[in-house]
């Protein structure tokens, strides 16, 4: 199961540190002007979204016909549940992982698959607010895997639970998990892309967390230099790793840097959570809060207008969800 070539793992990021947000028309240079979204486009993209799901749900409804084993019925399930979180659609995302996880118990005993589900169930919570629940989660997870004895797989564990303990604000676990994990995909030859830069997109936020953001500009440089030469520029890890080197700029009292940089991540998130997804709202309300403190009034209005017209068309059952993220102190 090729899960972490989903945004979803990733988007937890936005949900471990973000209190609740628009992109102003100043970009980083010529040479690489921001994309800009419009409502219509936007729209267009959480309609794909939604149709997505659709037809996740006609691909289980089609195993559940064939009589499928539980391992190939867990995979549609496990499917279906990632993209209704990356929808926003909690209560169902929930539901299906549930159930995904529920099908890979049976036969009991260690399961690479059961660990993946177990994980994707646990980002879910961590965005949904049950950190408790999500901890509980993450350590079967790291527990199966080391039972498996993979490297690898008990990499990505290491840098689930640092995802969590910035969730949690306790930011030394998290900084040295992140450190532990990034360290093994380093030299992992079997880890990809988004194995590398999550760990030190995570890393990042931990050393920010601690008051050491000049130490985290390196790390996300990289971590934004292999996602733009393997990804496209359209895709969230280069989105938010853009966010992430902004807030790292703004941190460090570098204003110039950091507006650029956090002007070009919120166009670039727009591209797909501008529709009104929660951790796109986040991400808005940082830049708003950027702006104001760097005395752009009018600017700052601008963002804070935008947030109210996404929320708009963001179903209200996952705003309330996510409200117990919202009041997180995180990145201060």
């Amino acid at each position: 199961m090729k899960v972490r070539l989903v945004a979803s793992p990733i988007l937890v990021l936005l949900f471990s540190h973000f209190a609740p947000g628009q992109q102003m028309p100043r970009g980083v240079d010529e040479a690489e002007p921001p994309t800009r979204v419009t409502a219509n486009a936007a729209d267009a993209y959480r309609q794909k979204l939604i149709r997505r799901v659709a037809m996740e749900e006609a691909a289980v409804r089609q195993a559940e016909a064939a009589h499928a084993t539980n391992v190939a019925l867990s995979k549609a399930y496990l499917q279906l549940g990632m993209w209704c979180q990356n929808a926003a659609q909690w209560p169902r995302s929930e539901a299906a992982l549930d159930h995904a996880v529920a099908l890979l118990r049976h036969p009991p005993g260690p399961s690479a698959d059961l660990a993946t589900a177990i994980n994707q169930l646990a980002s879910l919570h961590v965005m949904m607010g049950k950190l408790r629940e999500s901890e509980r989660e993450e350590q079967e997870a790291m527990t199966i895997r080391q039972d498996i004895g993979d490297p690898l797989l008990i990499a990505r564990s290491w840098d689930d639970l640092a995802i969590l303990y910035l969730a949690q604000q306790k930011y030394e676990k998290a900084r040295d998990f992140a450190r532990q994990a990034e360290a093994e995909f380093v030299k992992n030859g079997r880890s990809n892309v988004l194995d590398r830069v999550t760990a030190r997109f995570t890393l990042a936020e931990a050393l920010c967390n601690l008051k050491n953001c000049p130490s985290a500009i390196p790390l996300l440089k990289t971590a934004l230099d292999e996602a733009k030469a393997v990804l496209l520029p359209e895709d969230f890890p280069v989105g938010l790793g853009n966010f992430l080197l902004g807030y790292a700029y703004w941190k460090t009292g570098n204003m110039t840097w950091g507006g650029e940089y956090l002007e070009r991540g919120t166009t670039e998130l727009n591209a797909q959570l501008g529709w009104g997804h929660p951790a796109y709202l986040r991400a808005l309300s940082f830049y708003a809060e950027f702006l104001r403190e760097n005395k752009q009034v009018e600017a700052a209005n601008v963002v804070e207008r935008r947030i109210r017209q996404a929320q708009a068309v963001v179903d209200v059952h996952s705003i309330q969800m996510a409200q117990g993220m919202f009041g997180m102190g995180g990145l201060r």
